[in-house]
């Protein structure tokens, strides 16, 4: 799917339904180099900044307050992402978070004699062979505010009065969206809600060698996202509703000072993607990443410094390989 990204500017102009079925689709592109590199695999891994996009239940694990930033070149530099975000526990397990993410596009040329879609009309292809009269841009833009709730419960199997902790994070997302191409505008509000489940294997099996199940669910437009359109007709595009499925396997390894991470995400929106990621952690302070991203090799670093987080994604494209660098600050 987020191969025909920069496809969907001609196929609005050309009015293709395709454009409708793929609303929205800046929002599938990621935040967060550190999730990136492991193959966007992160469903039952968020639990900083960023987590309101991979899941919103995440940051409800949060125990301080966190502000994050990403700029990337995307694609040969066709596009540009932009991403800020902060988030805040408050009070009763309760974390609120704020943020903004931008896809833009600039100097796309205006040909007045070329109809997009003329070639599957006419059975020819169509031949740019003048120059542009002008230049236009498109951008999206989306606003989101984010709540999270954290909560524990114990566990009593009847083991000779033997119970153990389960942690539990439940989260919602109110977004705004607005996009804008060629003197045109849409906007839509759309809702997200997720879970998340942690099971302390140290404590399942009395061993503190043993590490952490985490399971995630993030429902992504629940009510399927409406974008109306200010055109003559009145467009309207509708956002599919996303359910990412996400399972991860936390292990210390305290003999060399590391953490493993193995993580899987599944999403149904567009026919289905998959994702696998993994990240070795060394002292808390340097991390390594790699990644699978609906058959897209991906790859990461991390450095993490007093109070900052540094990380940095590869990830592999047909239409050019990509590099992003996101900063992370917490308290």
């Amino acid at each position: 799917m987020r191969k025909l990204l920069p496809l969907l500017i001609v196929l609005f102009l050309s009015g293709q339904s395709i454009a409708g079925k793929y609303a929205g689709s800046f929002l599938e592109l990621g935040v967060g180099a550190k999730a990136l590199g492991m193959g966007s695999a992160f469903v039952a891994v968020s639990n900083d900044a960023y987590g309101f996009y991979w899941n919103p239940s995440g940051l409800a694990f949060l125990d301080n307050l966190q502000a994050a930033s990403m700029y990337a070149d995307l694609f040969n530099s066709l596009e540009s992402q932009s991403f800020v975000s902060a988030a805040m526990p408050v009070f009763g397990g309760v974390t609120i978070s704020a943020a903004w993410m931008r896809l833009s596009v600039n100097d796309i040329p205006r040909y007045p004699d070329f109809t997009p879609g003329e070639d599957r009309v006419n059975g020819v292809a169509a031949q740019l062979t003048s120059r542009p009269n002008g230049y236009f841009a498109s951008a999206s833009d989306a606003f989101i505010l984010s709540f999270a709730k954290y909560k524990r419960v114990m566990l009593d199997l009847g083991w000779q009065y033997f119970e153990f902790p389960i942690d539990f994070g439940y989260g919602v997302n109110f977004k705004i969206l607005r996009e804008g191409i060629a003197g045109k505008s849409g906007n839509g509000i759309g809702l997200d809600a997720g879970v998340m489940v942690k099971i302390g294997l140290e404590n399942v099996f009395n061993d503190p060698n043993y590490g952490q199940l985490v399971f995630g669910l993030n429902i992504q437009d629940i009510s399927e996202t409406r974008i109306s359109w200010n055109t003559l007709s009145k467009q309207s595009d509708k956002i599919q509703r996303n359910f990412k499925y996400g399972f991860a396997f936390i292990q210390p390894l305290k003999f060399i000072d590391s953490e493993v991470t193995f993580a899987f995400d599944l999403d149904t929106r567009y026919g289905g993607s998959t994702h696998f990621g993994g990240e070795y952690l060394y002292d808390k302070l340097l991390a390594l990443r790699a990644g699978i991203n609906e058959g897209d090799f991906t790859a990461g670093a991390g450095i993490y410094l007093w109070k900052l987080n540094l990380d940095y994604a590869f990830q592999s494209h047909d239409l050019g390989n990509t590099h992003r660098v996101s900063l992370l600050f917490h308290l």
